[in-house]
């Protein structure tokens, strides 16, 4: 057997998240069905991490084991033809056995737009605002979170994880006319954490939080102060590093 790493890009909006799930349609679903449906046998396809319901990815990553005689080019336009437009398998490349997807991933990148107005070409993939917000307090609520910091007040509760700390490597705020793109890099990242990052930081951009109060949950995560949570189609996976 050969191991593979994909690339894989999507439009997450009429999907259940990545991870397979019982009774929805999920990106993972969607994929190892293409692959069993050419190689007639079963394969386990290992993602470096979920993304939720609504949520898109340009740069998702995941890894496979396939038989030695696979014709790559040939199975990857097979199973491109498939899945269909809102899913594509971007880059097919062998690797050493020993690699994962999750665990030797270093970093993640996420970006999440937003509008200053209606958009309807942007719909599917920004949150549009119809109040006006102060640019200025978006960027000092971002130039907060460079470093590790205690997450559990920005994410949504997970009995599986380990810790809620997560080291911030960058997180920055890029204007292009009335599109605002905020770009985060991590070692990891917790579930709805992105989201609720986003949802907390346009509150006080719309006057409705303070700075301060933004920075109250991220160094103490049992305060009380609620985190809001931005909605999942503006959220892009970009990127994931490796050695």
């Amino acid at each position: 057997m050969q191991k593979y790493k994909l690339t894989i890009e999507y439009d997450g909006t009429n999907f259940s998240g990545w991870q397979i799930q019982p009774e929805a349609v999920t990106v993972e679903k969607v994929l190892e069905d293409a692959f069993q449906q050419i190689l007639q046998q079963r394969i386990d396809l290992i993602g470096q991490g979920r993304t939720d319901a609504g949520v898109h990815a340009r740069g998702q990553v995941a890894h496979v084991e396939l038989p030695d005689e696979v014709d790559q080019q040939k199975l990857m336009y097979g199973v491109n033809g498939i899945i269909g437009d809102e899913v594509q398998v971007t880059k097919m490349e062998k690797v050493e056995a020993g690699f994962h997807a999750r665990f030797d991933a270093l970093s993640r990148e996420y970006e999440y737009t937003i509008t200053q107005r209606p958009m309807p070409l942007m719909n599917r993939y920004s949150w549009q605002l119809r109040n006006e917000i102060n640019i200025q307090k978006l960027e000092e609520c971002s130039q907060l979170l460079n470093g590790e910091f205690d997450f559990a007040g920005f994410s949504k509760f997970n009995e599986d994880n380990f810790t809620t700390l997560c080291e911030i490597q960058l997180s920055e705020i890029e204007i292009g006319g009335e599109v605002i793109i905020f770009r985060i890099r991590a070692n990891r990242f917790l579930r709805n954490m992105v989201r609720r990052l986003v949802g907390t930081m346009v509150k006080v951009a719309e006057g409705k939080l303070s700075v301060l109060e933004f920075q109250d949950i991220l160094e103490n995560p049992e305060t009380k102060t609620h985190a809001f949570t931005a909605p999942a189609k503006g959220l892009v996976l970009e990127k994931i590093f490796y050695k």
